[in-house]
């Protein structure tokens, strides 16, 4: 009997094998604490979806700064201070072979009203009527704060590594921070981090959230007087 497609194993250029074509996408449990930090409740959930026998589960969003939030208990990776329950969450995930990806975010300026003391983006601009009534108007980020964001997904991509998640993806859709950096609408920057499409979505080392998410390649240096590189964010593959 011939083994179905969805069952095979999947090769990824990294040389990586998912056991099978069944993925999970990354969905929002908001089952973190009320400030920010990894439970229990995560850890019993992945669990289960790993003995559910799907090949790839990816989280929902965590954020790479817990003074943007994308929603009210999203868990927020900045530091070593959750490592015993993100090993523990990554253990449990990546039972029976199966890959755990760690989804990771910044919300920009799409953070709903009340929930951060301001939102940021890369340029001044508030959405349309549509949603204004739901959102602030974002200040504009300065570069030493691109910066900051760079070594922050850096940052959270080397304690998700050192906690035993498999990979990560950067959340680069849905009118988040990296996708604001792509929308010539959202993104009126006139320095190198906006202009033209080539520019804003330009694959370059440490250029940061101006990438096209699919293009992303988080390569993972050591750890350096205890604490996970920085250094990890991205380059051109």
């Amino acid at each position: 009997m011939t083994t179905p497609a969805f069952a095979q194993p999947f090769t990824l250029p990294n040389g990586r094998v998912v056991k099978n074509r069944l993925v999970k996408s990354a969905m929002s449990e908001a089952l973190g604490t009320t400030d920010n930090h990894v439970t229990e409740a995560l850890v019993t959930l992945y669990g289960r979806w790993a003995a559910g026998g799907t090949g790839l589960n990816i989280t929902g969003n965590v954020m790479v700064d817990r003074r943007a939030l994308g929603e009210p208990n999203n868990v927020a990776l900045e530091d070593e201070t959750d490592m015993a329950l993100l090993r523990a969450w990554a253990e449990a995930g990546t039972a029976q072979g199966t890959e755990l990806w760690m989804q990771l975010n910044h919300p920009g300026k799409q953070s709903p009203k009340g929930l951060n003391a301001e939102t940021v983006s890369p340029s001044a601009l508030g959405f349309g009527d549509t949603l204004a009534p739901f959102f602030n108007t974002p200040r504009e980020l300065t570069e030493a704060e691109i910066l900051d964001i760079i070594v922050r997904f850096g940052r959270s991509a080397a304690l998700a590594k050192a906690a035993g998640f498999t990979g990560v993806q950067i959340h680069g859709a849905h009118g988040y921070l990296v996708s604001q950096f792509l929308s010539g609408r959202h993104n009126q920057r006139s320095d190198g981090w906006g202009g033209d499409a080539d520019v804003r979505s330009g694959i370059r080392s440490g250029q940061g959230p101006a990438q096209r998410q699919a293009e992303y390649r988080l390569h993972w240096h050591g750890r350096e007087n205890g604490q996970p590189s920085p250094q990890s964010y991205g380059s051109q593959a």
